[in-house]
């Protein structure tokens, strides 16, 4: 306890200050323990009172902490706490080095330093005991026998003997010692046996010698002239300079590099993944699916499609139909392209909020299918074809609702139910006469034909009438038959008629068989009855002569098939009579049969071929099917088909269908 009066500490137990006698008394207030203040304390008591009316309460809830959102960092402020971040790990790195640098020369101080280490006392020392002067002396003999080695040394004069190594004289060059050597000596840490006493520590340490190469480094220093080292202070500070601000210039490019490598990362975790794959609508329609994978609610547009898309559930499905890239009429985005396939390029963007800036992801490239709008010549058959009358019906069929010009005119709206359109063009005498063709169906790009129609040049004029007949359905009618029939029963029979006109006085002759050929000679015109033998076309050939002229020819086809009513009825069983047909194949042509099946496949367009099985399950009969009826088969569909034996197909019979029905 520390005494009020004179400053002095006494034990605490003591009743009085053990130097000045003042009783010692502890004026400090004492502090209650825990028991008591606890004791003492009273008890809180917070009361509330709530209203029975009020029945709604709303408890406080403390405000929470807003969540970290990465979209409100401000990028400028991260790069300047990254950068001064760097400048103190610069600074840190610099300390250490500083440090290191000062325990290096320590170190490198202590291994240089020489070191006077005492020996130990002879015997007839002790008359030096105690005397300063004496032992000064006593160090320096012992010196000067480490020096000289031994009793060979030479002798130091009196004042270099008084001064000793431990004199101040500035000439003097201490000897640097071996501290390997066990009998070099050392430094005397002032501290003595008990039986010496006690000397001062200026008379006893001696001072340190220094050597080595830092030694050698200060000496050089202070030998060179005041410019070289000025040039030498320079130097090390250029040097400084230059490395500090490479130091700093590092710091900054790695800083930057770090905030461009964060925002990368940013960017490749919040970046999508898009993947296509072809696909087929519920329509039929050819379709190429997107999907893209990103970040939730994250907004996708595609630019070619000016449309826009928001990410849920990591993904966006989107379907794009091949057609609108090709399509005008449905599609604004297409181009008119007159080739099989086209290259489609997709340039997808991605916003991951509201306010943030957008991406180009990765383009999307595929080729799709462009097909052709169908179309099937029926008259004539052929892209070529020779024909002797002034106007000719260009008869073709088409998908519904498909835009049709024939030469240069839209016939669109001609168009039956059936899909056949027709067109009368004019044909001239002058060889060949070229008749365009355009077709363009929906979801198809345009298809463009050509067909010619020949028509030689003739010295004697020779054409058919604009209605002269191109299909005939009904029965041949026999030459009994027509004999005895009456007046008003052969105004009934429809009996077909070929008429036309030719140079007056020019004879007509017909290569076809034919009956009631009536010429006038005055004005020129004919007419005929031809028989038709034949199903199908008939190539009736009319050839007008006359003398000192050459003969003009034309070739008129008459396709003539019986009515379903007189053709189906002559039909026999095809599935019945499937093996006898195949091994009596030349006997049976010509013989008309019906069958039920399923198309399997189509095998060509134009004409339209297709294989039918007409078996069960358990046998399956084939056979093949060339297409002569106004109905355009659809593969995996069932019909019912009426048709006339051609010949056989590999191991299968071979029929010319007249008509088709459409079966459940």
């Amino acid at each position: 306890m520390k005494c009020p009066q004179c400053g002095a500490w006494n034990q605490a137990y003591l009743p009085r200050c053990n130097r000045c006698g003042r009783p010692l008394t502890d004026d400090t207030p004492k502090k209650a323990s825990w028991e008591e203040s606890m004791h003492k304390k009273k008890p809180f008591l917070e009361v509330m009172e709530f209203d029975e009316r009020d029945t709604e309460i709303t408890p406080e809830v403390p405000d929470e902490e807003p969540m970290y959102d990465p979209d409100r960092v401000v990028r400028s402020d991260l790069t300047d706490e990254l950068e001064q971040l760097a400048h103190r790990r610069q600074r840190g790195r610099s300390r250490l080095d500083q440090m290191k640098s000062h325990a290096d020369s320590v170190r490198r101080s202590m291994q240089e330093v020489e070191i006077i280490r005492p020996q130990s006392e002879t015997e007839d020392s002790a008359q030096y005991a105690g005397d300063d002067a004496a032992i000064r002396r006593r160090q320096q003999l012992r010196q000067d026998e480490y020096v000289s080695g031994g009793a060979h040394s030479t002798p130091r004069s009196a004042q270099e003997r008084d001064l000793g190594y431990f004199s101040d004289n500035p000439a003097e060059q201490p000897i640097a010692y071996d501290d390997d050597d066990p009998h070099a000596p050392y430094y005397y840490d002032g501290y003595e046996e008990e039986h010496e006493p006690r000397v001062s520590e200026d008379a006893v340490m001696p001072r340190r010698v220094p050597s080595g190469k830092k030694h050698r480094d200060n000496e050089v220093f202070a030998s060179s002239t005041p410019a070289k080292r000025a040039g030498k202070v320079l130097l090390i500070l250029l040097i400084i300079l230059l490395s500090f601000g490479a130091v700093i210039v590092a710091g900054i490019y790695f800083a930057r590099r770090f905030v461009i490598t964060q925002d990368e990362q940013t960017r490749k975790d919040n970046e999508a993944r898009v993947t296509v794959h072809a696909s087929t609508t519920q329509d039929g329609h050819p379709t190429h699916i997107l999907t893209i994978y990103g970040k939730e609610n994250a907004t996708v547009y595609l630019r070619e499609t000016q449309t826009s898309y928001v990410i849920s559930d990591g993904k966006v499905t989107i379907s794009i139909p091949d057609y609108m890239w090709y399509d005008t009429e449905s599609s604004t985005f297409a181009t008119a392209v007159e080739t099989d396939t086209m290259d489609v390029t997709i340039t997808p963007y991605i916003r991951h909020s509201q306010e943030g800036e957008q991406y180009a992801l990765e383009q999307v490239h595929y080729t799709i299918d462009v097909p052709a709008s169908p179309v099937y010549l029926l008259n004539p058959s052929t892209p070529y074809a020779e024909v002797g009358v002034s106007i000719y019906e260009v008869r073709l069929n088409v998908q519904l609702g498909s835009t049709v010009i024939i030469d240069g005119t839209n016939v669109s709206t001609l168009i039956r139910d059936t899909g056949n359109v027709s067109k009368n063009v004019p044909v001239l005498p002058v060889g060949d006469n070229t008749i365009s063709i355009s077709v363009k169906s929906k979801y198809c790009r345009e298809t463009k034909m050509e067909i010619k129609l020949h028509r030689p040049e003739q010295e004697i004029p020779l054409e058919l009438v604009p209605t002269v007949i191109v299909e005939w359905n009904y029965e041949y009618i026999s030459p009994e038959t027509y004999n005895n029939a009456t007046a008003e029963e052969r105004k009934k029979m429809n009996i077909p008629s070929i008429s036309g006109t030719t140079l007056p006085g020019a004879t007509i002759t017909v290569d076809f068989p034919h009956r009631d050929l009536v010429q006038n000679f005055e004005t020129g015109e004919f007419s005929f009855v031809p028989k038709f033998t034949e199903l199908g076309n008939n190539q009736i050939v009319i050839r007008a002569s006359y003398e000192g002229r050459a003969d003009s020819s034309i070739t008129h086809t008459v396709y003539y098939m019986p009515n379903a009513d007189i053709y189906t009825r002559r039909a026999w069983d095809l599935a019945g009579q499937y093996t006898d047909l195949i091994n009596y194949i030349n006997m049976r042509k010509g013989t008309i049969y019906m069958g039920t099946g399923t198309i399997q496949r189509i095998i060509s367009t134009a004409p339209q071929m297709a294989v039918m099985n007409i078996g069960d399950e358990n046998f399956e009969k084939l056979v093949m099917l060339e297409n002569s009826s106004k109905t355009t088969w659809v593969e995996g569909t069932r019909y019912r088909i009426y048709g006339d034996v051609y010949g056989m197909y590999d191991t299968m019979p071979r029929l010319t269908v007249r008509y088709t029905y459409l079966t459940d």
